[in-house]
């Protein structure tokens, strides 16, 4: 597969950030949008050219880490998935995908796509979220494999 990603490029907080056009061939279905980034950053690396930083974590779809804006939509066009467990087969070969961090004035643009969520990371240490019981764990050896 083929792409064409338009990625926003932003060298610090204080310059001014901007489209970026790239070209990543060699796509497989099977991988994941943060490892199709990693394939552009490959590419990025040995051409002498800076990669593009983005923001990841646990890649397992729990940690919310790796949210970005794809297409204008939130974490990308899959409804109810993470960025981490987006898969590239939800895109057609040849299309051009925009790329852009999610953008709020609490969370400041760092570089490139990461954002400054550390109004996030006061709120949660000052206890300002929930829990929702949901019941026990299964028992592991319950479902037969």
């Amino acid at each position: 597969m083929k792409l064409t990603l338009r990625i926003w490029r932003q060298e610090n907080a204080s310059q001014p950030g901007r489209m970026q056009p790239y070209e990543v061939d060699g796509i497989r279905g099977d991988m994941s949008f943060l490892e199709m980034l990693d394939v552009l950053n490959e590419q990025l690396i040995l051409a002498g050219e800076d990669p593009v930083a983005f923001d990841h974590d646990c890649r397992e779809g729990i940690c919310g880490a790796c949210s970005l804006m794809i297409d204008g939509e939130a974490h990308g066009p899959q409804k109810k998935t993470t960025t981490c467990q987006l898969h590239m087969r939800s895109f057609r070969d040849g299309a051009t995908i925009d790329v852009e961090p999610w953008r709020a004035a609490a969370f400041p643009v760092v570089k490139d796509l990461v954002v400054d969520r550390s109004a996030m990371d006061r709120v949660i240490q000052a206890g300002g979220y929930i829990t929702a019981p949901t019941g026990a764990a299964p028992e592991a050896h319950a479902a037969p494999i």
